[in-house]
């Protein structure tokens, strides 16, 4: 039995806050754990995992997330899990920031967000990632199996 007790890394993660509680390096790189704060109006590009199956468990707000081109919304207590190599973007639509855990399996796509982020000190309204950011983010997927997709159509709201 391990105890992972070190405070948190925190990261502006394209314009999200990202705390970092449990890397691929606690676990022998078989998951990692990360807790997301994603302010309203804020959302991913369109991406797909190769490596990982991701799971997302709302612990608070909501968020709409597109999966292949039809919207599902996840609310707080509500789980969903993608497969590797599903296409999806995560949504904030509501008004308040939605806060949620990510877990990836195998580990890895913590590499990617501390590759691409910038540490912070304390929890802080963070500003829409620069050009720059985004293109850090893009030169920085290729290597961590994650596609980065163009913008897709108007997606379809699930029943």
């Amino acid at each position: 039995m391990h105890f992972h007790k070190s405070k948190p890394v925190e990261y502006d993660f394209g314009g999200s806050r990202a705390r970092m509680l449990v890397s691929g390096k606690h676990t022998a790189g078989s998951y990692c754990m990360i807790e997301i704060f994603s302010p309203a109006g804020r959302a991913t590009p369109t991406h797909r995992h190769q490596h990982e199956d991701e799971t997302i468990h709302m612990l608070e707000g909501a968020l709409d997330v597109n999966i292949e081109g039809t919207v599902h919304t996840v609310r707080a207590g509500e789980t969903l899990i993608l497969q590797r190599g599903t296409a999806h973007q995560l949504i904030n639509q509501g008004e308040q920031t939605a806060r949620y855990l990510v877990i990836c399996a195998p580990a890895g796509f913590d590499e990617f967000v501390e590759s691409c982020s910038e540490v912070i000190d304390a929890p802080a309204d963070l500003a829409p990632p620069s050009d720059a950011a985004k293109e850090r983010m893009r030169a920085a997927a290729p290597r961590f199996g994650i596609t980065l997709m163009p913008p897709q159509s108007a997606p379809v709201k699930a029943a």
